[in-house]
């Protein structure tokens, strides 16, 4: 019987065990959401689920399983991965003819590696360092832990820097620093928040100069287990790591202590399957400074660096290791010839996770919609790209469109490449950055086309001096620490150069009919705009249809035309000048004041949002915020609202607004207070305020549960100070993040 797999999972992990199935001669199965398709091209049959939180839903994806008749079940990376439900429903569903295994460990392993405590705890059984920490459940507890901290490090010290971190976070997820006791009661409210289960502990932060994070792979039957060297993660940014390599630079006599533990604990669960155990290591103090972090009890997202360097297909041998058959002895490592771990690594090999967030804006989440005419990968000896920006046999590689939205992670691609030495792999890894384009990403940060991307961070990174360092330069807050030099770096890595002598064409079009046109000055947007073209522009009532039916007089007509173009990348950016019928809103020597036509042409730039989309009719529920009025407090982002300010819960409650400078009855706002949080990939994002005031008016629609667009209104806050002053032209009513 052919086997047949259900990969419970998206975008580019998907697409990498559907491959290696489909290499094994295995049927395979996707599932997928609306406008997120790219990974089913790859398989044989596809299931399409009602929507993004069916993914973590356990009872449809047992259903969707044993309904396609599938074998096997791949749960790949986040979502259920890490669930011991899932197992136990799957077995649960078992009949006397039909069954579904789960590609994974075992329940108990994964109740156990899944819990950060139960983690720690097996590490403490087996005397593996850990940093001292605990569970805990209010702000209270974590003051408490501190001064439990500074009393044993001695009486001048108060116990921080300490970590809050969800119990099930993960990829940056529920995790914040806390350098002092002001800082205590917000990150315990985001953690909390950011964690499904609402369970978080604290423990001593082993952060700063020196530390970095080490991981070890682990693979299992359920009897033996081995390993194939480890992995630095240390480049993160927000805690969620984006540059991977292996192996280490460390010495091997700081990494074998790690390896001995993870097999340790490995062994104990009885592990079977791929895992990674992870570890914080001082490189300024590797012989007493390490300790034991957690178990991902899956494959791992930089699980691809150690397949360079092993030269080791470890999702095909995940899959083997899982598909015994009534007629054939269980699969073991030794039948896999990997009972023993592989000779140490020669090479080296680096990943680079391209992610669309903008480094400019706090790695702020930039979705936008892709095609085919936008990617270029890099290509060539050594470089290896695993990405969901593709389509598979079943695709239509012509006219594929990608969505990046705001319900799964940033991850565009995995950029991997592989040298003989580390000078090389770094040498190599800048060259493929050279070569990417996604979005025509340009160095300064600024895109032509819709989504903007990280790459000049990666760049940055790679030409740091201290990247190619031996003494530990790198540590996990080491990005946070030099990001405007790396940024810096990175955009003289990625300028674009000119080829002496090479002579290009003007790009052309074809439209449909076969006529040729020539883009335009300035241009390279898609849209054939020239100077001199003239547009009409009619408004009618919202009741009412702006179609040549319209009754006469219900209108308003203006003219508007392009006098010249700077810039065309429309629909992301254009700018220029015009001259319309429109009043104009500055004052000029032919238009004495502001409100009449001008003759003058006035230059102007559109620029599209960054942020996430949302369709017309959610727009219709809402209200734009006026970036010159005073006040107006608006969304940085599009995202979810989790948490709303108890003054803006009131005001919304209020029959009546209060407009006068009286404030009875009235919550009083303070500078930097959480207005508004906004979930964005699992993420909480804070919106708070700039001054210290009152509440004037909520914005139409805001309240809890709802997604609110970028630039839409939160709030009019009047400030303290003004509320006995005539009204004033603000324009700093952007609300601080």
């Amino acid at each position: 019987m052919t086997p047949k797999i259900l990969v419970a999972n998206r975008g580019e992990i998907a697409i990498r065990i559907l491959r290696s199935a489909s290499d094994l001669g295995w049927d395979t199965v996707a599932i997928y959401t609306e406008n997120d398709t790219s990974h089913a091209t790859y398989a044989d049959e596809a299931v399409k689920l009602e929507s993004v939180s069916d993914f973590l839903d356990v009872d449809t994806i047992v259903k969707i399983a044993y309904g396609t008749s599938c074998t096997h079940l791949h749960p790949g990376y986040g979502f259920l991965s890490e669930s011991p439900n899932l197992p136990l429903a799957l077995s649960q569903q078992q009949t006397a003819g039909k069954s579904v295994v789960f590609i994974g460990p075992s329940p108990n392993a994964l109740r156990i590696a899944s819990d950060k405590m139960l983690s720690r705890d097996l590490a403490n059984s087996l005397n593996i360092p850990v940093a001292p920490g605990r569970h805990v459940s209010s702000a209270d507890e974590i003051h408490a832990f501190s001064r439990s901290l500074g009393q044993k490090q001695g009486e001048m010290a108060n116990g921080y820097p300490v970590m809050i971190k969800a119990l099930d976070g993960g990829g940056g997820r529920g995790i914040r620093v806390v350098h002092n006791e002001d800082e205590v009661e917000k990150a315990f409210k985001r953690c909390l928040g950011e964690s499904p289960s609402k369970q978080v502990f604290v423990e001593k932060a082993l952060t700063g100069p020196g530390w970095k994070h080490i991981e070890i792979q682990v693979i299992g039957d359920g009897f033996s287990v081995s390993h194939l060297w480890e992995r630095e993660c240390s480049v993160q940014r927000r805690f969620q790591k984006i540059v991977e390599m292996a192996p280490s630079r460390l010495s091997r006599s700081t990494i074998q202590p790690l390896i001995n533990a993870s097999l340790k604990m490995a062994n104990k669960l009885r592990y079977k399957g791929l895992g990674t155990f992870e570890f914080l290591v001082n490189a300024q103090s590797p012989t007493s400074g390490w300790a034991f972090l957690e178990i991902n009890p899956r494959v791992q997202v930089e699980h691809t660096v150690t397949e360079e360097i092993n030269n080791v297909d470890l999702v095909r041998a995940q899959l083997l290791l899982f598909s015994s058959s009534p007629t054939s002895s269980p699969p073991t490592l030794a039948s896999l010839c990997l009972k023993h771990p592989p000779i140490p690594p020669t090479s080296y090999a680096i990943q680079l996770r391209l992610n669309a967030e903008d480094p400019l804006k706090g790695f702020q989440l930039a979705p936008g919609t892709l095609s085919t005419t936008d990617v270029v990968w890099p290509t060539g000896k050594g470089v290896r790209v695993d990405t969901w920006l593709t389509t598979g046999p079943s695709g239509d590689a012509q006219e594929a469109y990608w969505t990046v939205g705001t319900d799964f992670d940033s991850l565009l691609a995995k950029i991997i490449v592989k040298g003989s030495t580390f000078e090389e792999v770094t040498q190599r890894g800048i060259h493929a950055l050279r070569e990417l384009r996604v979005g025509d990403f340009g160095a300064g940060g600024r895109a032509s086309k819709s989504v903007k991307n990280n790459a000049v961070v990666l760049a940055g990174t790679l030409r740091h001096a201290d990247w190619l360092g031996t003494h530990g330069e790198v540590d996990t807050l080491w990005l946070e620490r030099n990001l405007k030099e790396v940024i810096a770096l990175g955009n003289e890595v990625l300028k674009r150069k000119s080829v002496r002598g090479l002579q290009i064409s003007k790009a052309t079009k074809r439209d449909v009919a076969g006529a040729t046109e020539v883009a335009p000055v300035g241009g390279g947007g898609s849209v054939l705009l020239q100077p001199g073209t003239l547009f009409s522009l009619t408004m009618s009532p919202p009741s009412q249809s702006t179609s040549e039916g319209s009754e006469a007089g219900s209108t308003i007509k203006h003219s508007f035309t392009i006098t010249s173009i700077e810039r065309n990348a429309f629909p992301t950016v254009l700018s220029g000048t015009f001259l319309s019928t429109l009043p104009s809103p500055f004052s000029s020597v032919d238009s004495p004041t502001s409100g009449d036509p001008s003759s003058t042409p006035i230059s102007f730039t559109l620029t599209r949002s960054t942020s996430a989309s949302i369709s017309a009719g959610q727009h219709q529920q809402f209200e734009l915020a006026d970036p010159n009025a005073a006040g107006h407090i608006s969304s940085p982002m599009t995202g979810k609202i989790v948490d709303l300010h108890p003054a803006l819960i009131q005001t919304q409650h209020n029959m009546v607004e209060s407009r006068t400078g009286a404030s009875a009855g009235r919550i009083k706002v303070r500078k930097g207070e959480t207005l508004l949080v906004l979930s964005v990939m699992k993420m909480e994002n804070v919106v708070a305020a700039p001054w210290d005031g009152y509440v004037q008016r909520v914005g139409k629609g805001v309240k809890a549960g709802v997604v609110l667009g970028e630039s839409m209104l939160v709030c009019i806050l009047e400030r303290a100070s003004d509320l006995h002053k005539e009204p004033r032209n603000d324009t700093s009513g952007r609300a601080r993040m």
